[in-house]
């Protein structure tokens, strides 16, 4: 195996400040925002990994592609998959876990017959109040978890839209939509509308676009900062909890990355943002809108 790390790791932090700001929130809403909010320097580290080459797909570890690429253009079986994964580390009754994948869609709730609700309805979760310790593990981690991470965190925090919105720009010809996923996701080489699109390429003696399209196989992703990758968190928080119908206003979710600081021995304000002032952090929130968009189409 190439340079790879076998493990990252998520901590999650709840003590007496974070267990204080949840009063008067919305329980599941809470559970969410505390775990949003506890990802970026897991989700940093992983940038980090990326840019340093030691997050790669070799020979002994490439996935099913096909299973794979299917994740491209079906967020609803991602989401799903995700959340099953996830479920245990929120204290919600069965009855409740439909409102997880309900707080990820676009159009408004899903309808009670489709296939995903229907996965989540059979989940039952273990009765532990939180996982303390989540690893990514790349012999045992499921493969929608690991293109959650690898692929879909990096292309949302970056540029603000999803794989799948990305690759429709691609599989049309857009170098650009194509240098951003390649940047991040070098199988894509091998999916069937790039495929076609560089037979199409070669056929019409385009090869100069053949040759750009190879030359960012060489790339890695921008170089982003903690307070970059923390701030597009706070926008999915915020969009979270408007799928939620209970809308956080701007400084309840400073408060909370305040809070995750105190617990964590940081001091009372979060290193990277918390001593941005209301006013920036609301306009910097601002910036962030249409990050974190699904396409959850529950029909066929």
């Amino acid at each position: 195996m190439n340079a790879m790390i076998d493990r990252v790791e998520f901590q999650l932090v709840e003590g007496e400040a974070v267990t204080a700001w949840k009063n008067g929130v919305d329980n599941l809403l809470a559970d969410v925002a505390i775990h949003l909010a506890c990802n970026p320097e897991y989700v940093f580290l992983i940038v980090n990994k990326f840019r340093e080459g030691n997050l790669v797909f070799d020979s002994s570890n490439i996935p099913d592609l096909n299973n794979w690429f299917s994740y491209y253009t079906d967020d609803n079986k991602l989401i799903s998959e995700i959340i099953s994964f996830y479920a245990p580390a929120f204290p919600t009754t069965a009855e409740d876990q439909p409102d997880l994948l309900e707080l990820f869609a676009t159009e408004g709730p899903l309808p009670h017959d489709t296939d995903c609700r229907a996965i989540l309805n059979a989940f039952v979760p273990q009765k532990n109040p939180s996982l303390e310790k989540l690893e990514l593990d790349w012999e045992t981690s499921p493969p929608s978890m690991l293109f959650f991470m690898l692929v879909w965190f990096p292309c949302s925090y970056l540029h603000g839209e999803t794989p799948a919105q990305l690759l429709s720009q691609a599989v049309e010809g857009d170098l650009k939509a194509a240098r951003k996923l390649l940047q991040i996701d070098k199988t894509l080489m091998a999916e069937p509308g790039i495929s076609k699109l560089i037979q199409h390429w070669t056929v019409s003696g385009e090869t100069e676009k053949i040759a750009k399209l190879g030359s960012y196989m060489g790339e890695t992703v921008a170089n982003v900062s903690l307070k970059q990758i923390k701030m597009t968190w706070a926008r999915f928080i915020l969009e979270t909890s408007h799928r939620r119908g209970a809308p956080l206003p701007a400084p309840k979710i400073q408060a909370l990355f305040d809070a995750i600081a105190q617990d964590s021995g940081l001091g009372l304000l979060d290193p990277d943002i918390g001593e941005m002032s209301p006013e920036t952090f609301a306009k910097a929130l601002k910036r962030k809108e249409g990050f974190w968009q699904l396409d959850l189409d529950p029909t066929p």
